[in-house]
């Protein structure tokens, strides 16, 4: 995600190499150096190691295939994170229109939300269409699962990217860890991108979820949307790994 948007004020800062997902990252820490005056950095055009990996695996689990019911949901951390807004309602939506549902919220949810979690866990635990992840998500339950809900959390993008396939985005607040992100100009990709990658449903109208679902991969023309827009975001696609790898022994053999 966006550098100013998505980590602290200043964290960067005292980098001197910076290896960029895509030119908007480019764009937003040359900004960043302007605005407050900073040392250029050295900017590698890099890539999405992650999105990567997860492209290899795609191509190891072809004969899982589609399971036409199983609804990853995958909430990121913060007071208004979907799971605390409309979390169980969601869960029950989804449940009674006979979807599976594995549900993986952020780590530091577990931490911050131990009543909503306990309570979930009491609710949902004995319905065998219910699945409460607390570590990564199995590859082989992420590559045959039918979609994603989420809010403004990261994984949503690795989804879109590696499936080419539209995330459901619930409209709730986006948590802010730098307040003066306004400072800089560039809007956030997480932001700009949102509504192009998915669809955008507001808390109170998760009751169309269901129709959602059973409507959204009814449109060939979002697959090729969606790579378009994974193209022209991300540098270097199934190649990171090598780029990053040459750049760390070129600075390794420069130090010595």
């Amino acid at each position: 995600f966006s550098i100013h948007s998505y980590l602290r004020k200043g964290a960067l800062d005292n980098y001197d190499t910076i290896f960029c997902v895509g030119n908007f990252h480019e764009k937003e820490i040359r900004e960043t150096e302007n605005t407050y005056n900073l040392k250029p950095k050295k900017l590698i055009q890099y890539g999405f190691g992650r999105l990567d990996t997860l492209l290899q695996e795609k191509h190891k689990f072809p004969q899982i295939g589609i399971d036409k019911k199983t609804v990853i949901i995958a909430p990121s951390y913060g007071k208004n994170n979907l799971l605390e807004v409309c979390g169980i309602e969601l869960l029950d939506i989804l449940l009674e229109s006979n979807f599976s549902v594995l549900l993986r919220p952020h780590y530091r949810i577990f931490k911050d939300s131990k009543n909503l979690i306990e309570t979930i866990r009491e609710r949902f635990e004995n319905n065998s269409n219910f699945i409460l992840e607390e570590g990564i998500i199995p590859a082989e339950k992420f590559h045959s699962s039918l979609c994603m809900i989420s809010d403004w959390s990261g994984i949503s993008f690795e989804y879109a990217f590696t499936f080419e396939q539209e995330v459901i985005f619930i409209d709730v607040p986006k948590k802010i860890l730098n307040k003066d992100f306004g400072e800089i100009s560039s809007e956030p990709i997480e932001i700009s991108l949102r509504h192009k990658i998915g669809h955008v449903v507001l808390p109170e109208d998760i009751k169309k979820i269901p129709k959602i679902i059973s409507d959204m991969n009814k449109n060939n023309l979002i697959s090729e949307k969606i790579k378009k827009i994974r193209s022209e975001t991300v540098f270097n696609i199934g190649e990171s790994s090598k780029i990053g790898a040459d750049v760390i022994e070129k600075i390794c053999l420069e130090k010595n």
